[in-house]
């Protein structure tokens, strides 16, 4: 049965949504800023939401190209993409670089890596960040939540939520590493990124065009992190 504006379960799914926007988070502060069960917690955590997803849509009865439209699986614009991406990346690389270099302490950094078991492996840690989770972001915000969004709420009020929303876990992941204000400031990072990536998928850009851009910054943010993680070392 097709949910409407006069389906009984509208309050509840509305509940659910606003539920399923908290579970990222509840995610990183559990296996990331508390560390319990990382190795076991963190991938469970995120077939759970994925087997959401899965199930809120075939809740909802989406016909086939209901689905496709509300996922943005469209043919990709790669040039725009990849200019995102790499607008994204100079921003923070730039920041990095020219401002941030000297002030952060690298030491916290190295030190939740090998908490983690994380300094050793970081090459292949930076793929799956930067490759598969930066996928799983963008099934999970972009082409689940952000559609969940707009179909209740504006344009504006939708770039809001999904930017605000989407910067709220990134608490849990900075917070053991940086000072609060630099955690404040990195996380409003996230959440522009997070407003950007809502409006390209408000405009019709396609899901594939916000995953190459986000490639594209996770890579900047990736290099950053490993920079630091040699700096401790030496």
């Amino acid at each position: 049965m097709r949910l409407d504006e006069s389906h009984p379960s509208k309050r509840l799914a509305l509940w659910l949504l606003g539920v399923l926007c908290l579970v990222p988070a509840t995610q990183t502060a559990v296996t990331v800023y508390w560390q319990i069960g990382p190795g076991f917690l963190y991938p469970l955590m995120k077939l759970v939401m994925i087997a959401a997803v899965i199930g809120g849509w075939w809740w909802m009865g989406l016909s086939r190209r209901e689905l496709v439209n509300r996922i943005g699986w469209r043919r990709p614009r790669p040039i725009a993409a990849i200019g995102i991406g790499a607008l994204m990346a100079a921003v923070m690389l730039g920041a990095y670089y020219l401002v941030l270099i000297d002030r952060l302490d690298p030491a916290p950094v190295l030190a939740k890596a090998r908490a983690l078991n994380l300094a050793e492996h970081y090459a292949l840690f930076a793929a799956v960040i930067a490759l598969g989770n930066a996928a799983f972001e963008e099934f999970y915000w972009r082409a689940f939540l952000v559609g969940e969004f707009r179909q209740r709420f504006s344009a504006v009020w939708t770039c809001i939520a999904g930017g605000t929303l989407f910067g709220l876990h990134h608490i849990f992941a900075l917070a053991p590493l940086f000072p609060v204000g630099w955690t404040g400031l990195f996380v409003l990072g996230t959440m522009a990124a997070g407003a950007v990536w809502t409006l390209m998928r408000i405009r019709g850009l396609s899901i594939w065009d916000c995953y190459i851009s986000h490639v594209g910054a996770d890579l900047a943010i990736l290099w950053m992190g490993y920079d630091l993680l040699v700096r401790a070392a030496v």
